[in-house]
């Protein structure tokens, strides 16, 4: 760690001493002090030749970055001079406040600019909300789902091509992930979104972890010192009643910024599980109806304080606790595979108690160096979270005609605690240059994880421990990174380069098994950006990332969950890390029609795998790295709002992969194509845009996923939005899945023994929500990113 700090402060050091400019700063208002926006400001050598020139933002500032010498400021607008002074630079200055009257005014000019809608800079693509028709309709979820190169379905949401997305708020990643991101994102107004940024291929800075691309949402600036917040409440009907109450409350005044957030959830969904073996003499045909339960609640709080002009320092604290139990009621018929008739059949009930706590710190300080963008960011974070599981399963077979067979209930027990412990730091540098602007920093995290399962049989009236499913498992991981970037502009062209490199040490060690697994590695993650911009409705731009995927803490766990006597699930304590490879070449057009083509390889990926075995009929799902896999695809979005009461987003995806499989039981080698389509209209019924409704389509054509075959699938959704009382209650009526067709059926072929499975998560829902936001909308949140995000998601997927 002594190691990683030197080498930062040395990469500062270095940067700091070639750094040869020197800053002008200053801030123009006009005789009322009011700031002038738009203002020219410009410097002249002693040839009275310009060499720089800026305009001043929204609060009449700017900054200018020159070298030594002698020159003429001068402030300009539309060509007539309104101040000027000679100054001898050879440090850096600050002039202050610049009052200035203007010699002429301008009457009657009417100035119309085309306001973009979407935006291509070199690593990432930028969608303004502000220019859009539901930046003041809809909340930060709504306007997602008009985002060029993200899906969503349901409250899943993704960026194609990519596994997973990270969502930032102001450059702060929310750590929230499946139904607590998308909760999130629906308390936000969109009429305080200003833009969204899509990332498909992170940054340098950003952890290499994960095959998944991120959203950043910038929000509106805040003028003023404010008080306010928001009140939620949603009914979701499904198969059963789940309720939702939350809310917010934010303030910002002079130095301090406060904000606290709580939200519970209870009820429950009824989703149903069901696949065949065809195994040589027999076909089993499982149903499994499960009622999975919210019982949650969860919090946010933090404060910020500005310590001086340019630094500041804050703490943040999140934590939830949930008990997220499951009952199960599982029938499973066994057919004879010659005269297609019942043998015999297994009912089996099961009742699973969870408790899931999470808690996290985070303590954070950030200081600019000077105004052009020179700066450093550095965060402590700890992190704990424990898992207690507890399981009974009781199983009875029958006889085809529904009799009992005496003697041949089976009733199993099983416990499991979970702990998980990080601590990590990262450091960020930020620095500019007059040629070249740098990023650099690092990050060390140590993550300690603990698992003992217990598993006992019932027999002779008692429970008695089986010692061949017990475990005590422990896994450490510790991750050193160091990372670097450098951006430059030429012209028509932007230019970004960057590098990660990550170390990473892990021991995985079953106490009981008495196993020990140690595994170092050393790994680099470059990124390269290119844009060329040669005409105003033309971009071109390129990027290619290195990115790894380390395996979620469920998934190293050895634990079994047993689905009957016959099926069960577990973990696999030596999963290794798979690598890919990303390349995109896009094109936008008119700031609108957005055309991408994407790369990726996968080298040595991890998935769930269940061999069935004909002799005992037992089915066990495991995890195992067996996979290469390449795939290509072409994506295109367009939105239509040329109409004021309609507007409509369309986008789709065509994507070729092929994988090959390491596993001789299942098929070695497949490839196949999948096509995805969706379009999003709303229809706004009054001239404010105040009542809308939404029609919602998406398709996903038949396909392939990994080893298995994937059939069709579609969607469509349907609702209603009104704004009252000057948009402080937002009501919402919806009607998700109307046609009960988001579900797909799956086929594979392992050890010769056909599968197919058909799940349905009961997303035919009736939704209907109400927020009310008190005081003004305007709120300022300085969310913090969590330094352990990575391990926390990973902690997340459990």
């Amino acid at each position: 760690m002594n190691k990683i700090l030197l080498l930062i402060l040395c990469l500062h050091g270095s940067i700091f001493l070639s750094a040869q400019e020197y800053v002008v700063l200053g801030k123009v208002v006009n005789k009322d002090s009011q700031p002038l926006e738009f203002v020219e400001v410009v410097l002249l050598n002693e040839d009275a030749m310009i060499v720089q020139g800026k305009l001043t933002n929204e609060e009449g500032e700017f900054n200018i970055e020159t070298q030594k010498g002698k020159y003429s400021i001068r402030i300009l607008k539309l060509g007539d001079i309104l101040y000027t002074q000679n100054l001898e630079i050879n440090t850096d200055i600050d002039l202050g406040i610049i009052k200035v009257e203007a010699i002429h005014t301008l009457k009657e000019v009417v100035i119309l600019a085309e306001k973009k809608l979407i935006e291509k800079k070199s690593d990432r693509l930028v969608f303004h909300v502000e220019n859009s028709i539901v930046a003041s309709t809809g909340t930060g979820f709504d306007i997602l789902q008009k985002v060029p190169g993200i899906r969503i379905q349901g409250d899943d949401i993704h960026i194609i091509g990519k596994s997973a997305i990270k969502v930032l708020v102001n450059t702060k990643l929310i750590p929230l992930s499946n139904q607590d991101l998308s909760d999130y994102l629906k308390t936000l107004d969109g009429d305080t979104i200003s833009k969204i940024e899509v990332i498909t291929n992170p940054p340098a800075k950003y952890e290499a972890e994960g095959n998944s691309g991120l959203v950043n949402i910038v929000l509106k600036k805040v003028k003023t010192d404010n008080f306010g917040g928001n009140i939620k409440s949603t009914y979701k009907q499904a198969t059963y009643l789940t309720g939702y109450l939350g809310g917010n409350i934010q303030y910002q005044k002079n130095k301090v910024s406060l904000f606290a957030a709580i939200n519970s959830g209870y009820g429950s969904i009824q989703p149903v599980e069901a696949n065949t073996f065809f195994n040589p003499t027999q076909i089993w045909d499982t149903e499994n109806r499960i009622r999975y339960f919210t019982k949650a609640i969860s919090s946010r709080a933090g404060i910020d304080y500005d310590v001086s002009r340019k630094s500041s320092l804050g703490i943040q604290y999140l934590g939830s606790i949930g008990a997220p139990d499951i009952k199960e009621k599982t029938r499973t018929n066994i057919i004879n595979n010659e005269s297609k008739e019942i043998d015999s059949l297994l009912r089996t009930d099961a009742i699973s108690d969870r408790e899931v706590k999470y808690h996290s710190l985070n303590v954070h300080y950030k200081t600019a160096f000077d105004s052009i963008g020179k700066n450093m960011s550095a965060d402590v974070d700890y992190f704990t979270y424990k898992n207690t599981f507890s399981r009974l399963n009781t199983t009875n077979s029958f006889l085809s005609d529904d009799s009992f067979i005496e003697g041949s209930t089976d009733i199993f027990k099983s416990f499991s605690n979970q702990n998980i412990q990080t601590i990590s730091s990262a450091i960020d540098f930020e620095w500019p240059t007059t040629h070249v602007d740098f990023a650099f920093g690092g990050k060390v995290s140590f993550i300690k994880t603990d698992n003992n399962t217990a598993a006992f049989n019932f027999l002779e009236n008692q429970f008695l421990m089986n010692e061949n499913l017990s475990n005590i498992f422990k896994y450490r991981e510790n991750i050193q990174a160091l990372y670097v970037s450098m951006n430059k502009s030429i012209k028509k062209w932007d230019f970004k380069l960057g590098l990660r490199i990550e170390a990473t040490q892990t021991q995985g060690n079953s106490k009981t098994l008495a196993q020990v697994q140690n595994n170092e590695y050393v790994r680099v993650f470059p990124t390269l950006y290119l844009l060329y911009s040669p005409h105003e409705n033309h971009s071109y731009a390129f990027s290619y990332g290195k990115r790894i995927a380390r395996p979620n803490y469920l998934s190293l766990n050895p634990f079994r969950w047993f689905n009957n006597p016959y099926s069960f699930t577990e973990g696999n304590p030596f999963l290794q890390p798979s690598f890919t490879d990303n390349f995109e070449v896009s094109h936008l057009f008119s700031d609108n029609l957005n055309t991408a083509l994407y790369f990726s390889k996968t080298n040595n990926g991890s998935s769930q795998v269940t061999f069935s075995n004909p002799a005992t009929n037992i089915q066990a799902t495991r995890w195992r790295n067996f996979l290469d896999e390449y795939s290509i695809g072409f994506s295109q979005s367009y939105t239509f709002d040329t109409i004021s009461w309609l507007e409509s987003y369309a986008q789709l995806d065509l994507n070729y992969s092929r994988i090959t499989s390491d596993i001789p039981d299942t098929i070695s080698e497949q490839d196949g194509f999948n096509f995805n389509f969706s379009v999003d209209n709303s229809f706004f019924f009054n001239a404010k845009k105040t009542f809308f409704g939404e029609l919602n389509f998406w398709y996903a054509s038949s396909g392939v996923d990994g080893v298995d075959i994937l059939s069709e699938s579609y969607n469509l959704d349907l609702g209603l939005k009104a704004w009252f009382l000057d948009k402080k209650i937002l009501a919402s009526l919806a009607i998700t899945d109307i046609l009960r067709t988001n579900q797909s059926i799956i086929k594979t072929t392992v050890n010769s023994v056909k599968q197919a499975y058909q799940n349905y998560y009961d997303r035919r829902q009736l939704r209907i929500a109400l927020t009310y936001n008190f005081k003004n909308n305007r709120i300022r949140s300085r969310t913090k990113k969590f330094s352990n995000e990575e391990e926390r998601n990973r902690a997340n997927n459990n």
